[in-house]
């Protein structure tokens, strides 16, 4: 047992006992190497220019979080909160109404941008040469932006 841990330590070393083969070395620290070879290190995002489609999927994915933890944060605290859906409507209204704007916007954009944009997503599962084309890709995502800000500023507003 301890001689299989002792060999396991040593798995860098090259092996030619194993089916008469010599096995590569593992290099465990691959970037003092890279930096031993001058070689570039990989700019990563930065070097992107920023595109409509991977911004619409990165915020799709940010409002899908942030509307499940809202939905789960607010039904605990509606289960143990100690006031009545009455009371607690009646606080609300007491509040001015910037920050009612400003708290209605923080849920209604969200939800209707990442209501949107999961109908285009399921327009794309149809695979229909209008909505699944670079062309059609941008179109849809600037229906989405549009439908966004128009049905996000009726909630604000309207409701």
């Amino acid at each position: 047992m301890a001689m299989l841990v002792q060999r396991a330590r040593l798995s860098t070393e090259k092996d030619s006992t194993v089916a008469g083969t010599s096995l590569p070395t593992l290099e465990l620290d691959a970037f003092k190497r890279s930096q031993a070879f001058k070689r570039p290190i990989s700019p990563h995002l930065f070097i992107y220019q920023p595109q409509l489609t991977w911004g619409l999927s990165l915020f799709h994915r940010v409002t899908g979080g942030i509307l499940g933890v809202a939905l789960y944060g607010g039904a605990l605290w509606y289960l143990v909160s100690p006031f009545t859906s009455a009371a607690a409507a009646a606080y609300v209204a007491s509040f001015p109404w910037i920050v009612k704007f400003i708290a209605k916007s923080a849920i209604a954009f969200p939800m209707a941008y990442h209501t949107f944009n999961g109908f285009r997503h399921l327009l794309w599962d149809t695979a229909s040469k209008y909505s699944f084309s670079l062309p059609g890709v941008y179109a849809t995502g600037y229906a989405t932006l549009a439908a966004t800000v128009v049905v996000g500023l009726g909630y604000v507003l309207f409701y």
